[in-house]
């Protein structure tokens, strides 16, 4: 599949790459005009050359029409999970599974902001997670129980224990303020309190 994906690309690519350079010489003047002129007379008033590029336009149609059904199919196969029951299938939007993880940090003082991004395949998930902490921490041991965590959470909301490839990229650290038990503003500095989830046993 992925090489008919990247054929369409080529395929496209080559039909504006085409028709682009040939716009841009017909204005640029490097090509006469007349040269236009003459092949367009000759296509309008040749039956057989009008045959010829009419199957032509009509192939090349027929073929962009294709591709772009591979394309939006592959596209909606990869955003959703399907799950065979005896009563038939059900179709599990990866947009709900990305809503829910990003409620899970909801309550994390250590993390401020998740970007999650799932891909369905025959392989399994793809879970892409980028993540914004709120303060130093460490952030192999905090990724580390965040990564289990979210891979427990999504078997559990798909209830099949399908093969979950997670990878977490964090991107940014802000620095953002905390206020300890006095009130004192405290900066770059984590609660003491550990991350907490679910089935957590201390």
């Amino acid at each position: 599949m992925r090489m008919f994906i990247r054929f369409a690309i080529l395929f496209y690519l080559f039909i504006i790459s085409a028709v682009g350079f040939s716009a841009l010489a017909f204005l640029a003047h490097i090509a006469d005009y007349r040269v236009y002129n003459e092949f367009v007379l000759y296509v309008y008033t040749d039956p057989k050359a009008g045959m010829i590029a009419g199957l032509a336009i009509a192939a090349t149609m027929l073929i962009s029409f294709a591709f772009a059904r591979i394309i939006y199919g592959r596209q909606s196969q990869e955003r959703s999970i399907f799950v065979d029951h005896p009563l038939g299938r059900v179709t599990i939007s990866v947009s709900a599974i990305e809503d829910t993880l990003r409620r899970l940090v909801a309550r994390s003082p250590q993390i401020k902001e998740i970007r999650p991004n799932i891909i369905s395949s025959k392989r399994g998930l793809k879970v892409d997670i980028r993540l914004v902490l709120n303060s130093e921490v460490n952030i192999s041991e905090l990724t580390a129980d965040f990564q289990e965590m979210v891979q427990r959470k999504i078997r559990d909301l798909i209830g099949k224990d399908e093969k979950v490839l997670i990878r977490i990229h964090v991107i940014k650290i802000t620095g953002d303020i905390f206020k300890g038990k006095k009130g004192r503003e405290d900066y770059d500095e984590a609660p003491e309190s550990p991350l907490h989830y679910h089935g957590y046993r201390p």
